[in-house]
């Protein structure tokens, strides 16, 4: 699924403030929901970390673990201390040295990463789609467990690349054979790969 981040935001100026959350809100999990291979994994939690950093020394509370993210730190670093709040989220210290939960902050940082993830979904689709050739044959390498996707080699010049486009019946199929021992060869038609 393509999205277009302008688009969304231009309509939600005509939403009501719950209609606007309730989006923005299913935007958020439908972000999150969608595939980002393992390599643009890391490159998202890397750009979260930038993204994070440019706001000064923050504090992101993530399952009572605090971990502090400054311009001067090039990793995250977690905190000994746990925190007993109620609220996951970016924090700053206030002027009593306490974390403060900002809500305007949270909110800044989450768009900030949403359009990161919505680039690097636009670019990994660019990339598939010029992966995909209509006819070429490619070899599974590996098969996802948790999440649906395979893992394929293009016989015509060796290229890898994951990929998440791949229906349940040719997953279980695909699952079937290596059960068995016996190797995949998928083709690309033009719409789908299928097992030849």
């Amino acid at each position: 699924m393509d999205f277009n981040l302008g688009n969304i935001v231009n309509k939600l100026n005509n939403f009501t403030k719950d209609e606007a959350n309730n989006l923005i809100n299913e935007l958020n999990n439908a972000l999150s929901n969608n595939n980002l291979n393992s390599e643009n994994k890391v490159r998202l939690q890397e750009e979260k970390r930038d993204i994070v950093k440019k706001h000064g020394e923050i504090y992101e509370v993530k399952n009572r673990g605090v971990y502090k993210y400054s311009k001067e730190s090039e990793y995250e670093i977690l905190q000994k201390g746990m925190y007993n709040g109620e609220k996951n989220g970016y924090y700053k210290l206030d002027d009593n040295g306490n974390l403060k939960f900002d809500e305007t902050l949270n909110k800044q940082i989450a768009k900030e990463i949403n359009i990161a993830k919505s680039n690097l979904l636009k670019e990994q689709q660019q990339e598939l789609n010029s992966f995909r050739k209509e006819g070429d044959t490619y070899i599974v390498d590996e098969l996802g467990d948790d999440e649906k996707y395979i893992y394929l080699t293009r016989k015509s010049d060796g290229k890898e690349m994951q990929d998440f486009k791949i229906s349940n019946e040719l997953y279980n199929k695909i699952k079937e054979n290596n059960k068995k021992g016996i190797e995949s060869i998928l083709k690309w038609n033009g719409k789908e790969y299928i097992l030849i």
